[in-house]
Formats: C-alpha cells, sequence, structure tokens
C-alpha cells in the first residue's frame, strides 16, 4: 500500500486575561474544551477512493467504497506566564490537539475467466482508518486590551513544536460466492511520527473577580496541522480556562470622580473618620487604630510589631507563642492585602554561622505554623539575622532570653518616614 500520508501539526498557547490593576508577575493555568480538525467530507471520500484504486489492482473490482469522519476532539492546555504590564504577556504551555480520524469500508470482486468453485474466494471486505493526533510544547506573546477593572480582552501569535503522529489500520476478509468468509483475515498497520513547528494565532476574553483568579474564553486557530494529498488541515480549538496569579495584590483605592466645574466652587464634602487615621469609615478595614499610627489604604497600622520568643537552642515553639500566631493567622486571613517578614535572632552564645542556622529555623518555623494555619504562601517571608541584631545585653541571661526571638512586621506600607 502507498505510503502518501504526511502529518505536520500545530497547537495553539493561548492568552490569559489581566484586569487594569493587576500587577506585573508570574501566573499558572489550564484550559480544556473542543478541537475541531477541518476535515471535510469530501476528504473522507477521496480517503475511501484512494483505498479503492490500490485494491483495484486488475485481479478484483471495488464494488463499493465509502468515507466517514470524525474531525472534532477534546483538548487541553497547561500553561505558565508572566505579565509584564496590564497589556503584555508571555506564556509557555504544554498542549494536546486531540486528533482527528477519517474511515473508509466497503467490498471488492476477484475478476476471473472461469467461473470459480465453491470454495474459491470471489471478493470481500474491507475497512481502513486514518488518524492524525498532535501534542508538544507552545510559547506565546499575549497583547491585551483592559476593559474596566474587571474585563479584559487579549490576542496571541506565537509558535508551537508539536510531536505529531500519523498512523493507518487496514484489515480485510476473503469470502466465497455463497458469501462465507475464506481463510485468514489480513490486515496493515503502518504509522510514521514527526516533529516540526508552525505558527499559531488566536483571540479571547476573560473576567477576573478578585485578583488572583480569571477565567477566560477562548478561540485559536492552528494552521496547516495535517496533509491529506494535496490539501493541509487547520485545527480550531475552542476552550474555556483558569488562571491563577502568584504575589499580594492589593486593589487600587477608589478614585473619586472630578467635581463639574461650577460658577462657584461647592465647599468639599469631608467623609465619616470615626478614628482620624485619614481614611473614611467605609473603606477602613481597621476602624479602631490608636491615634498617630501610619496607616495604609484601608486603615490598618503599617507599623506592627510581634514577637515570638524561644528556648536556648531551640526553634520550637512554646504554647505562648502559637497562642499568639493563632491570633496573628486570623487577622492576616481577614486582611488578605497585608504582607510582612518574620525575622529570627539569636543570643551571642555560640558560633556565629550556627547560630545564623539557628535564627533561619525560628524565622521559617513561624513562617509554616501560620501557613498551616490558613496564611497563604509567599505573604510572610523567612528572613535570618544570626546573633547581629541584639534586642537586649547578650551579658545576662534576661538579655540573652529576649534576643532569642522571631520578629514580624508588616512590609507592604513601604519604609516608615
Amino acid at each position: 500500500m502507498r505510503k502518501s500520508f504526511t502529518l505536520i501539526a500545530a497547537a495553539v498557547m493561548v492568552a490569559t486575561s489581566a484586569a487594569a490593576e493587576e500587577r506585573s508577575g508570574f501566573y499558572v493555568g489550564g484550559d480544556a474544551g473542543q478541537s475541531n480538525w477541518n476535515v471535510t467530507q469530501s476528504d473522507a471520500n477521496d480517503f475511501a477512493a484512494f483505498i479503492g484504486d490500490e485494491l483495484s489492482n486488475g485481479f478484483n473490482t471495488v464494488t463499493f467504497a465509502k468515507g466517514k469522519l470524525s474531525d472534532t476532539d477534546f483538548t487541553y492546555s497547561l500553561f505558565v506566564g508572566y505579565q509584564f504590564a496590564p497589556w503584555l504577556a508571555v506564556e509557555a504551555a504544554y498542549m494536546d490537539l486531540g486528533q482527528q480520524d477519517i474511515r473508509a469500508e466497503g467490498t471488492y470482486t476477484y475478476v476471473y475467466v472461469n467461473p470459480p468453485g465453491p470454495n474459491t474466494p470471489t471478493g470481500g471486505s474491507f475497512s481502513s482508518d486514518l488518524s492524525f493526533e498532535s501534542s508538544g510544547w507552545a510559547l506565546s506573546l499575549l497583547p491585551m486590551l483592559p476593559l474596566g477593572d474587571s474585563w479584559n480582552l487579549y490576542g496571541r501569535i506565537g509558535y508551537y513544536m508539536g510531536d505529531n503522529k500519523a498512523s493507518i489500520d487496514f484489515s480485510g476478509q476473503d469470502t466465497n460466492i455463497s458469501g462465507g468468509n475464506i481463510g485468514t483475515p489480513y490486515r496493515f498497520k503502518d504509522q510514521e511520527s514527526d516533529s516540526s513547528g508552525v505558527l499559531l494565532w488566536g483571540a479571547g476574553v476573560s473576567y477576573t473577580w478578585d485578583q488572583r483568579v480569571s477565567v477566560r474564553l477562548e478561540y485559536d486557530n492552528v494552521a496547516d496541522v495535517a496533509e491529506l494529498g494535496n490539501d493541509k488541515t487547520d485545527v480550531e480549538r475552542f476552550t474555556l480556562g483558569l488562571v491563577y496569579r502568584f504575589g499580594d495584590v492589593e486593589e487600587a483605592a477608589p478614585v473619586a470622580a472630578a467635581a463639574p466645574v461650577a460658577a462657584v466652587a461647592a465647599a468639599p464634602t469631608k467623609c465619616a473618620d470615626a478614628d482620624n487615621d485619614g481614611v473614611c469609615d467605609t473603606s477602613d478595614r481597621c476602624p479602631n487604630t490608636p491615634a498617630g499610627d501610619r496607616v495604609g489604604p484601608y486603615g490598618c497600622s503599617c507599623d506592627v510589631t510581634i514577637r515570638t520568643h524561644f528556648a536556648f537552642d531551640s526553634a520550637e515553639l512554646t504554647a505562648e507563642d502559637k497562642a499568639e500566631l493563632d491570633r496573628v493567622a486570623a487577622r492576616l486571613i481577614e486582611l488578605e492585602f497585608v504582607g510582612g517578614t518574620a525575622t529570627g535572632h539569636t543570643d551571642n552564645v555560640g558560633e556565629e554561622a550556627y547560630n545564623q542556622k539557628l535564627s533561619e529555623r525560628r524565622a521559617q518555623a513561624v513562617v509554616d505554623y501560620l501557613h498551616a494555619k490558613g496564611v497563604s504562601p509567599g505573604r510572610i517571608t523567612a528572613i535570618g539575622m544570626g546573633e547581629s541584631k541584639p534586642l537586649a545585653d547578650n551579658a545576662t541571661e534576661e538579655g540573652r532570653a529576649q534576643n532569642r526571638r522571631v520578629t514580624i512586621r508588616r512590609t507592604d506600607c513601604g519604609p516608615a518616614d
């Protein structure tokens, strides 16, 4: 049988959404949906005709041949991306385009000069399946157009390097003059594969509801994926995706609309601010801030310090420390925009290098405990300072006990004036 079936495959890496206020940084996600291989019934009929030509070799005649096709399948991708700006991102992805199948089936009759005997093959039936599939890696550039705070239009253009396979499976069975099977069924199978790269493009729309998670609906087109005879086949993808962003995110403070110009300027209206911290009560997430505290956009104190203390040469949290950290964790979960550091310290007993490692273990113990209580990874960063930053005099046991500590500070407000 003639090996005239070749496969050149391509797939698309799809874009993510970015609301106008989202910050730059890494994100991950995935999508799934339907792939449409643009193979037509005419292509299936041509394949059936080709199989018929191969069987009609002068010794038999094809009496019936019909082509069938299945040109839709499941497709998915898993991706990681980086958002450079609200209008531009880049993504790398692993993609699976799925598979398309063409089937030819029919009957044939042998040509004899004299009438055949009862146990002589007079013809038979056949079926032949041709399939194409592709999966691989893609890299895409994503230009974006934010529409307000949540909606986003995006396009994509990129390059896909696919692992492409084309396979054929032919089987047949001879029959006698009465229609009974004669002999052993015969079968032929073959497969070709290659790796090739093509251009991809697409467009979509996304919606972001909490700055970390967004959902997107996408259309992609991959040109010239499979070659059947002289025709090349595109693959279209219709997918629904989900994106998760890393890092701390905080909504921008609301901006008041400019008042219309009037002949006489109206006196400014002062909002209610019960704790006099400069943040309106309607936006204040910490309504009882002590007077004089430096606060963030939501009225929460910026210069907050919490300390835990440790036994000599130990990184184990005490029951008192855990009780305090339980309160800290509950507050951090409530104030999801707050981030900071946990800085570990030691006294000066022992080698400096050992104390540095001990301070890092103490800081990490605090971070791990907060994480176990529901605080998202990355919000509190563990830092070790060793014995370099004593809080009290290391010459006394009381002073050394104060120096064996971890200090938690909020850092997302920026440095104090």
